[in-house]
């Protein structure tokens, strides 16, 4: 019974290219994740460099040298990222500030509401059950406070770290994009001599990596800025905050829309209650949300593998327990990846067979 399976593995343990392709992803997965936190700004500086790597390629392609592209791209990419600093940043921690000082007085409001809301349908609310979960809200909302508290102490210390980063990863994207092709060529000479198979999946993830981090980004560019301009408009007094929230929700498939959905709720309400203002801050975000699934992502996944929400779900799941946030952030390329070494190994299998 055992022997058609040791037969199957003795063959495909001769296949030289297959093993060498499942020795390296093995080395690159243990390697992220024993020295993960020390290659930390090396990782923050390949992502910045695929967002801005399209804009340097378009550039080269208008008949610009690549090192003049990169300068002016790179000094574009500064230009905004101070004018976020000194523009927006101050805004958003106002905002937040606002939020922790008024979380008392919402869940007094929140707990009022839902008294009245008892009060009107005493036949169908158990005023105990009512009474406990009462409790437990009023207790997350000051958890929640809390822990919003204690991050911006703690992240004190870290101040030190950030001013790492501020250094290393933009030179690090400097170099990364400047000399793109030289390091590609210089990495070549350490792989094996067939490696047609370890190309082709470097290839396949290269081009999804790349779609997927530069969609990604200006989704949530596009996304959280016409979140923030319609709440403005509304006079919503943490439309920032929640056009920021919105923009970091698409980078999470499924899951991000529907957590961002309740504080977008929480916060309408607190602000205007039951009226036409909640209802319409709702509306604004459902039709955006839409807009965003059905227009925004076809458009700029158009070349992005196409896999189905279990699949994108459980990779949300399994590298998020791994990788945590960045995990999450990235498990779309990276179950691309693991598709495509499945779909090499069965490709291999019928060839062997075959053979």
């Amino acid at each position: 019974m055992l022997k058609p399976i040791v037969a199957w593995l003795n063959k495909h343990f001769e296949d030289t290219e297959l093993m060498m392709l499942l020795a390296f992803l093995l080395v690159v997965f243990v390697t992220l994740i024993v020295f993960g936190s020390a290659l930390a700004p090396l990782l923050v500086a390949i992502i910045l460099a695929y967002v801005l790597d399209g804009i340097v390629n378009l550039l080269v392609a208008c008949k610009f040298p690549r090192l003049a592209a990169v300068v002016v791209v790179g000094f574009g990419a500064t230009v905004a990222v101070l004018f976020s600093l000194v523009a927006i940043l101050p805004v958003l921690t106002e905002q937040i500030g606002l939020l922790l000082n008024k979380l008392p007085e919402y869940a007094t409001q929140f707990k009022e509401t839902i008294l009245e809301a008892q009060a009107q349908y005493a036949t169908v609310l158990n005023p105990e059950r009512l009474q406990e979960i009462l409790v437990w809200i009023t207790g997350k909302f000051q958890e929640w406070g809390g822990l919003l508290l204690s991050f911006s102490l703690s992240s004190i210390p870290d101040l030190i770290a950030l001013g790492v980063y501020v250094v290393l990863v933009p030179v690090l994207v400097f170099f990364l994009l400047k000399d793109k092709v030289r390091i590609i060529v210089w990495t070549k000479q350490f792989l094996p001599r067939r490696r047609s198979l370890l190309l082709r999946v470097w290839e396949e993830l290269d081009s999804q990596m790349g779609n997927y981090i530069r969609g990604r980004f200006w989704e949530s560019f596009m996304v959280g800025l016409v979140m923030w301009i319609v709440l403005y408009l509304m006079g919503h007094q943490y439309a920032l905050l929640l056009g920021v929230l919105t923009g970091i929700s698409v980078w999470i498939p499924f899951v991000g829309a529907a957590v961002v959905t309740i504080p977008v709720v929480l916060l309408s309400f607190f602000q205007w209650g039951w009226s036409e203002m909640t209802m319409y801050s709702l509306l604004a975000y459902a039709v955006i949300q839409l807009i965003d699934a059905n227009i925004v992502i076809p458009w700029l996944f158009s070349e992005v593998v196409n896999l189905h929400p279990i699949a994108i779900i459980v990779a949300v799941l399994f590298f998020g327990s791994i990788w945590g946030v960045v995990g999450v952030f990235f498990a779309i390329p990276l179950a691309a990846l693991v598709q495509s070494v499945l779909v090499i190994i069965a490709e291999r299998a019928v060839e062997n067979v075959s053979d």
